[in-house]
């Protein structure tokens, strides 16, 4: 039955179409090429004529034919069962067929695109087939988060790395700082063959650029940084096997990569200028306040005995014995501080000879127990050999001893403090073995004072380290260049009951 609102001519144009759907064919193998999906349809010229093909096999098969035939190829083509036919394994194409083929193929690709969840795609599609180097700048530290801590990209990164190429494979990321990620990136560097560095703020891109090989890039716009999500942060997204377009992303992350190595010193090196100002200011006050507590009875004293006639010679044995120690104590201040500028300029030296330190220890011993004042403190010393030598600088050895054990009578109210002197190795020189090759005198220090405050105890040998609101924190550090001044250690630990042990070993002279 025919339509009465069918116009004349429609059901005509309608078989026309079908016609042109039936009669649009693969010019290779002959399969039906529908309209409706001419997106997958390849339309090429070759020789000034216009062909339709299937796939690009169709196309590069065709050519190669035609290279060969020429006009009687038209006898071969609409057969699909040539496709799969040996035949075409045994044609040898020239090299002029060859370039021509390999330009088609390797034609540079470069695409804007705008499907987000596709640029994700070919992103790790791209990470995951490197063979050589990835370079990866995130435009932001969020964006670092998003894509390597949230989305798992450390799954990937161990995959690459633990495949069979990985260990060849170089990864080098840059990403402006967040404290979020610096225990992460920290963590990252230990467990992976990965270089990260930190992007200053005025290095930072809206971008973040991935390449891979260097040979494919890809960038992406970020839009939005505030949120949890990758697809909802990215813009537009640019990709490009384009060797100029690769090489210029390349540029852009090694000139990124050297200027964030360059930032990097500026920042340490400010941090070191501004730690040094702050240590010289606060030691210059610590300085003359250390300097002043014994000055101010020296002065005293001495005018005291100037206007008082009157004094007894028991009384002014009195005064200047006190004028004495504290005239020895602004010795031993001012001695320290040019001993820490020497250190400084590396002008610290020795004056080494034989000495016995059993003997030496105990003159020191003798000197400090003086100062022990109303304390119910005993110096002991504890050694099974009548004598040990060794090549030291007896003047520093005595500072060394004096310090140390000045720093126990000082912390130490009540008790035994013992200086322990014996043969050792300097293997085991940090253990209680002792060992048939004894090449070193281990002194130990053991009092029942306060022990050291663990905030300070890794630190203790340092410039300005203080174990106390007084003092100079300069003592300990002295002792540290005197001891590997003679070849031999130093350190500190607090006891198990109570106190604590400064111990330092001297090389024996050899026998």
């Amino acid at each position: 039955m025919n339509n009465p609102n069918e116009k004349p001519g429609m059901r005509v144009k309608e078989k026309e179409e079908q016609q042109e759907q039936i009669m649009l064919k693969c010019s290779l193998c002959g399969k039906k090429l529908f309209a409706n999906e001419s997106s997958d349809i390849i339309i090429e010229k070759i020789s000034g004529s216009k062909y339709h093909f299937d796939s690009p096999q169709c196309v590069m098969m065709f050519k190669r034919l035609n290279h060969v035939y020429g006009a009687n190829l038209k006898n071969f083509i609409g057969t699909s069962q040539f496709i799969a036919d040996p035949f075409w394994d045994r044609i040898i194409p020239t090299e002029e067929e060859i370039k021509e083929i390999n330009q088609e193929i390797n034609k540079p690709d470069i695409r804007v695109i705008d499907n987000r969840e596709e640029a994700l795609k070919i992103s790790m599609q791209l990470i995951k087939a490197a063979k050589n180097e990835i370079l990866l700048l995130f435009s932001s530290a969020n964006a670092f988060y998003r894509r390597i801590v949230r989305a798992d990209g450390l799954d990937v990164m161990r995959e690459i790395l633990q495949s069979q190429s990985g260990q060849e494979i170089k990864i080098r990321i840059l990403t402006p700082f967040d404290e979020k990620i610096s225990d992460f990136i920290d963590n990252l560097k230990n467990s992976f063959k990965v270089d990260v560095k930190y992007l200053a703020e005025p290095l930072q891109l809206k971008v973040t650029i991935l390449v891979v090989d260097r040979t494919h890039s890809m960038a992406v716009e970020l839009v939005n940084d505030n949120v949890d999500s990758s697809i909802d942060a990215m813009g537009l997204s640019t990709y490009s096997n384009s060797k100029s377009t690769v090489l210029y992303y390349v540029s852009i992350f090694e000139s990124l990569w050297k200027q964030a190595d360059i930032y990097k010193k500026a920042e340490d090196l400010y941090d070191q200028l501004k730690y040094k100002n702050e240590t010289q200011r606060e030691f210059l006050n610590i300085a003359a306040h250390e300097l002043r507590n014994p000055i101010q009875p020296i002065l005293g004293l001495a005018e005291v005995m100037l206007s008082n006639k009157n004094l007894n010679v028991i009384q002014q044995e009195e005064l200047l014995r006190i004028i004495v120690n504290n005239a020895k104590k602004l010795h031993f201040l001012t001695n320290n501080l040019l001993d820490i500028a020497r250190i400084d300029e590396n002008l610290f030296s020795l004056e080494l000879q034989e000495l016995d330190i059993l003997q030496l220890a105990n003159d020191v011993i003798k000197e400090t127990t003086s100062q022990i004042n109303d304390k119910k403190i005993q110096i002991i010393l504890k050694c099974s050999d009548n004598s040990i030598n060794v090549i030291g600088d007896k003047n520093r050895l005595n500072q060394v001893f004096l310090n140390l054990i000045n720093n126990s009578i000082k912390y130490t109210d009540e008790g035994d403090i013992v200086v322990s002197i014996k043969r050792s190795s300097s293997e085991n020189s940090k253990s209680n073995n002792d060992h048939h090759n004894d090449n070193v005198a281990l002194v130990r220090i053991i009092d029942r004072g306060l022990g050291i405050p663990p905030p300070i105890i890794q630190k203790l040998f340092s410039k300005f380290t203080k174990g106390s609101k007084t003092g100079t924190g300069l003592g300990l550090f002295i002792c540290k260049n005197i001891v590997e001044g003679h070849g031999g250690k130093i350190w500190a630990e607090n006891n198990a009951d109570k106190g604590a042990t400064f111990s330092f070993t001297i090389p024996i002279k050899n026998k």
